[in-house]
């Protein structure tokens, strides 16, 4: 009896495992489809470029800029992931924002002039995408304790399927439909992004949103008259805002600003997003006007997304197998996404063009999932939530100031050889943060 009864919780015990498991990759699911709808959409908006500079009567920087802001001002919408988070759960603002991400980009297709389009994507479609892409990674980084790095490579693997796909299919919605009936497509497209929504739950060892925990009390703590110091009210009031302010602080996560461990993390992640977004945004207009054709230009984009998805699948299953060493990965990441960026100006061939892109993408989409892993080693995964949001948001910051400058590069010179360069060097400055870790050490 003792031996049927052991075997039944073993049974019940590995139903809990595997279903445990397959909420887990709901998570990765939710992750691959954020990321292959925002790099889909920022590589969409990088071959409307041109025409929309065209129809919409606009210079280059000002496009560029425009599709820089709907990242960089979503961003300013991510620290509040986690009251959401604590407030609604993960799965209620991951559908809502997912739907709402749908309908922005639809709304923009009926844009007369480039601050409609501005504002449709950048006050609806930005928060949508970075709010998600914060609770949808932290939720997958809570799952998987172990072969973090293989979920996290699947997952972020949804941004080189958003190139590979997502950049052809624009040029031919482009050319069937126009631009308003591409964006009217995508938009569309981007409503899936609430139904993976719905799949989420949330780990069974957290509680319920906006759960508190008992205060404990002892009958043997002593009782203090507050009120027989002439200071104790006056201390009380201090108390009370010293407590307000403490509260408000871990609703929003800002405790995790404070550490060291933050600012190295936040180094390796803001470069690294700001360098591939503009490379997405600008990449196709950099290629035709070096007298490739739209086709060709579409042709780099895919080599560059099955370099990605390859190297960031590689990687993941290397550095679980303990193959290699996660800092090492990322330091072979950051030279060579720096040294594909400096030297695109000489890359003049459709091969030498071809092969640039693959091997920057292919690093620097290692280098988004190495990150990810190194940012949950540093501050840990409960932190990862407040982590995220804070990260996304001071790279908003830098990417709304200065992701138009290779366009008005472009506008003063005629050519985006010196801003490509200048990508370049930003891309190792990550070097900077593993150096000081190392130094802290």
């Amino acid at each position: 009896m003792v031996t049927h009864f052991s075997r039944q919780i073993f049974k019940m015990s590995a139903r809990c495992s595997a279903s445990y498991r397959q909420v887990g990759w709901f998570a990765v699911l939710c992750v691959h489809v954020e990321w292959l709808l925002w790099a889909g959409l920022i590589k969409s908006l990088g071959v409307l470029l041109p025409t929309l500079q065209e129809q919409l009567t606009a210079d280059t920087w000002m496009i560029g800029g425009l599709i820089a802001t709907i990242t960089g001002a979503g961003s300013f919408a991510a620290p509040l992931s986690r009251p959401l988070e604590v407030l609604c759960g993960t799965r209620i603002v991951v559908t809502v924002c997912g739907f709402l991400l749908g309908a922005s980009v639809i709304v923009s297709s009926f844009s007369t002039s480039a601050i409609q389009m501005t504002l449709a994507l950048s006050l609806i479609a930005g928060p949508a995408l970075m709010v998600i892409n914060v609770l949808s990674r932290a939720m997958m980084g809570r799952y998987f304790t172990m072969k973090y790095a293989i979920a996290n490579a699947i997952g972020t693997a949804g941004e080189p399927v958003g190139l590979i796909t997502f950049a052809p299919l624009t040029q031919v919605l482009l050319e069937t439909y126009g631009w308003r009936g591409a964006l009217l497509l995508l938009g569309a497209l981007c409503l899936h992004l609430g139904v993976c929504g719905l799949l989420l739950k949330r780990p069974p060892h957290e509680g319920p949103p906006g759960n508190y925990q008992s205060i404990i009390s002892s009958e043997n703590d002593p009782i203090v008259d507050e009120t027989s110091s002439p200071d104790a009210e006056k201390k009380s009031l201090l108390r009370i805002l010293r407590d307000v302010a403490k509260a408000q602080g871990n609703i929003f996560g800002c405790t995790v600003c404070s550490r060291t461990a933050f600012g190295i993390a936040t180094l390796v992640y803001g470069s690294r997003l700001f360098v591939d977004s503009l490379w997405m945004i600008y990449f196709v207009a950099y290629a035709e006007s070096k007298g490739f054709s739209g086709y060709e230009a579409v042709t780099f984009t895919t080599a560059a997304g099955i370099g990605n998805l390859a190297f960031k699948i590689l990687i993941g299953v290397v550095v679980d197998q303990g193959w290699l060493k996660l800092r090492l990965g990322l330091l072979l990441s950051v030279i060579n996404c720096g040294v594909a960026l400096s030297t695109l100006p000489w890359m003049n061939s459709y091969w030498l063009m071809m092969v640039n892109a693959l091997l920057f993408n292919g690093f620097i989409g290692g280098q988004a999932s190495l990150g990810d892993i190194y940012t949950r080693e540093l501050l840990g995964a409960e932190e990862l939530v407040s982590a995220f949001g804070w990260m996304d948001l001071l790279s908003a910051t830098i990417q709304i100031a200065f992701g138009f400058f290779p366009g008005w590069i472009y506008d003063q010179t005629g050519s985006y050889d010196v801003a490509f360069v200048i990508l370049g060097f930003i891309s190792l400055l990550p070097l900077a943060s593993l150096f000081l870790e190392k130094l802290l050490n």
